[in-house]
């Protein structure tokens, strides 16, 4: 298992920034509001937690932090309490970030659960048999790697992106079962012609396959 990404732990641990600052305040004595809670408080903290853990949440998190933040210096320039250069720069970073994290291979990166490839486990090579299905249709390819969280499996016949399959991998002798039954998801498709294959997820194990799987990986 890999580290977690250097860049991911600042760009979350960032915005512990204000939390930390109101705490402050708040102990020399300094009366804070409801709103003031809300705004440097909670919202970027369940930022922090949930860039850290790479969930969901934390996409609609970012955008209710820029948008409630957005309003608030809109609201302190039209109480000209606010300086009108210090809310255009506030807006231009908002809008930056924004543009930043909806890129779809960023948004992935930070904010889809499926995609902490840091939590991999090691794969190993293999050369051995295994039997698709999808629908009616049966396949055979060659199981080129495989490990705790998914294999490689090579073959012309390759399916959508994000598409369940089912898996049959056989198993040696030592392992109780003769074969392991497995559901599968698409993560990535190669169409190289002397690589031609499907990277797969496994899906919803039991504690019995789970059991089995490791066993078969333990020998390779």
């Amino acid at each position: 298992m890999q580290k977690r990404p250097l860049t991911l732990i600042v760009a979350s641990c960032i915005f512990l920034f204000s939390p930390i600052s109101l705490i402050n305040e708040f102990l020399l004595g300094k009366a804070i509001n409801s709103v003031d809670w809300l705004l440097s408080g909670l919202l970027p903290l369940g930022l922090c937690v949930g860039l850290l853990r790479v969930n969901r949440i934390a996409w609609y998190t970012l955008f209710g932090f820029v948008f409630l933040w957005g309003v608030r210096d809109l609201h302190g320039l039209q109480n000209t309490s606010g300086n009108l250069i210090q809310v255009l720069l506030n807006l231009f970073i908002y809008t930056l970030s924004l543009t930043y994290f909806i890129n779809p291979r960023i948004k992935r990166l930070y904010f889809d659960p499926r995609l902490q490839w840091w939590r991999t486990k090691i794969r190993y090579e293999t050369h051995g048999p295994a039997i698709i299905e999808v629908g009616t249709k049966t396949h055979y390819p060659t199981l080129k790697n495989i490990s705790e969280g998914g294999c490689f499996l090579e073959t012309p016949h390759t399916q959508e992106q994000s598409e369940q399959i089912l898996i049959t991998i056989p198993l040696p002798s030592p392992v109780p079962r003769s074969s392991l039954k497995l559901i599968g998801e698409v993560r990535w498709v190669s169409s190289q012609p002397e690589k031609m294959g499907m990277g797969i997820q496994f899906l919803s194990l039991s504690k019995e396959d789970r059991i089995n799987l490791k066993k078969f990986v333990a020998q390779h």
